[in-house]
């Protein structure tokens, strides 16, 4: 319980660099760990640096379905933690296109998005205006955000096929060659 209110507190400071907090429910600790559940142990070499484990999770997808982070263990994952603030709305087209050409750029790499602390409606509303077609996934109380220690959104983690983490993004990109580079590099890994 304890942890769970640490990464809603942590949550709100985390918002707060998109210059938009959201308010969080009270009753937000008792659904959190059905919802959002970090899946592994402290073990050694787990961690969110590079060269470190991506520690896995489950979260449930804008349709319901849950998703875990290993589901995609075997291939490159561009994991992209995000809301609904000017800089990722100024992002997430930049992804699109860069997803749209995954086949030729990077492929069988995975594009994830996930929402940090939004009601399912609103997420829904943003991938149908900016025609997001890769997974989104909503951590509704930043309980992973918090897991993943993001300080400032968008930020964007590469992890390779092994689920290492190779490098991290804090910010938002400014045009899809970076990405592009740093998915052919992820891909070679």
């Amino acid at each position: 319980m304890v942890r769970t209110l640490t990464a809603c507190a942590v949550c709100g400071v985390l918002l707060s660099s998109c210059h938009q907090m959201v308010p969080l429910a009270p009753s937000a600790a008792q659904f959190a760990p059905t919802l959002a559940t970090p899946l592994h142990p402290k073990l050694p070499g787990v961690g969110t640096s590079v060269g470190d484990l991506a520690p896995d999770f489950q979260l449930p997808d804008i349709n319901g379905q849950m998703a875990h982070l290993s589901d995609y263990r075997g291939k490159p994952v561009l994991l992209n933690f995000w809301t609904y603030c000017a800089a990722c709305k100024e992002e997430m087209p930049i992804i699109q296109h860069v997803y749209s050409n995954i086949e030729i750029t990077a492929p069988g790499t995975i594009i994830l998005g996930v929402n940090v602390t939004q009601e399912p409606d609103q997420v829904q509303q943003f991938v149908q205006y900016y025609g997001l077609t890769f997974d989104i996934l909503l951590d509704r109380w930043g309980t992973i955000a918090s897991e993943y220690y993001i300080r400032q959104i968008p930020t964007t983690y590469f992890i390779d096929k092994n689920g290492i983490i190779q490098d991290i993004q804090a910010g938002q990109f400014s045009g899809s060659d970076v990405i592009k580079k740093k998915l052919t590099e992820l891909a070679s890994h």
